[in-house]
This record gives C-alpha cells, structure tokens and sequence, in this order.
C-alpha cells in the first residue's frame, strides 16, 4: 500500500494535480514504519521529512503552480557537495546507532533525497537529475533490505524521473 500510494503522488505530482500532496503524506507515513521496522533508520527518518515536506507542497502550490526556474550551476554543485558530506556523516552516525544493512547506502539515498526534494519544491527542473541518481541506488537499497515492492516503486520513479525531465525539456 505504501509503495502504490507513493507511485500515485509522483503521477499526480506530474500532471500537477492538487491531490498529489495529501496522497504523499498518507505514503509516508506508511513508508515510515516499513522502513523502521526493517533497521532502515535514515530511510524512516527520511520517511518523517517526506511527511512534512507533503504539507509544505500542500500549501506552496495552492492555486496556481510555480513556473519551473533554473537556479544556476554553482547552486547544484554545491548541493552535490552537500551530500558527499552529508552523506559520510550520516554514514558514520548510523554505524554508530548499530545500523548494519547498507549503512552507505541508507544515507546517501536520505540525504540525496532531501536536496532533491529541496530543489523540487524550488521548482528547479533539474530535481529530475537527482532522482534518477538516487533513486536508482535506492532500488539497490530497498532490493538488499527485502523490500521487493519499494525496490520496483523505485525503478519506477527512476523511469518517471527521466520523463520528468523530458517533459521539463518540451515545456514552452
């Protein structure tokens, strides 16, 4: 039920439907206590973030949606930086914590998610970028944990992110 929840808010995100938001809050929430009960703890929290960022999308985009902005170069290169970091810190907190599957793993896809879900709601096309890269290591993540369901939501999102960005590049 989570990963289909979480497959209808990225279709609705797409045709920039109002129910998008509401559909990702319910996911998350769900997501949360799948990947908490799987030791996946940057993952669950992850899922927390997702929760809040689904009201804050709720909000942002009531009436008319934002035009798509390009923010620079410089912006995204040091996001990427930011994940690098983020993601050594996260990684060596989590080994602390006890965390054992794919500790790497579960961080970078969190705190890549996070920038990228920052730069989505900045409306800056090149979010799409970002899913394509985490997503994709986020099937590998959710594959290794026995999550076999979010491991085939997250082949889809790959998929969809490439389209994103396509629809992105088509846009007048």
């Amino acid at each position: 039920m989570a990963a289909g929840l979480n497959l209808g808010y990225t279709v609705l995100y797409l045709q920039e439907s109002a129910w998008a938001f509401p559909v990702a809050a319910v996911g998350a929430v769900l997501f949360f206590f799948v990947c908490a009960r799987r030791g996946m703890l940057a993952e669950a929290g992850l899922w927390v973030f997702y929760f809040g960022y689904a009201v804050y999308g709720g909000f942002a985009t009531a009436g008319d949606w934002p035009e798509p902005r390009f923010a620079g170069w410089g912006p995204h290169a040091l996001s990427w930086v930011g994940v690098a970091v983020g993601t050594w810190a996260l990684t060596r907190g989590l080994k602390r914590w006890g965390e054992r599957t794919a500790v790497g793993l579960d961080a970078f896809t969190t705190v890549g998610s996070l920038v990228a879900t920052g730069w989505m709601l900045a409306f800056d096309p090149v979010n799409w970028w970002y899913w394509v890269v985490i997503d994709a290591a986020a099937v590998v993540l959710y594959w290794r944990n026995g999550l076999r369901w979010g491991a085939a939501l997250f082949v889809v999102y790959t998929l969809l992110a490439v389209e994103g960005w396509f629809n992105w590049l088509a846009w007048p």
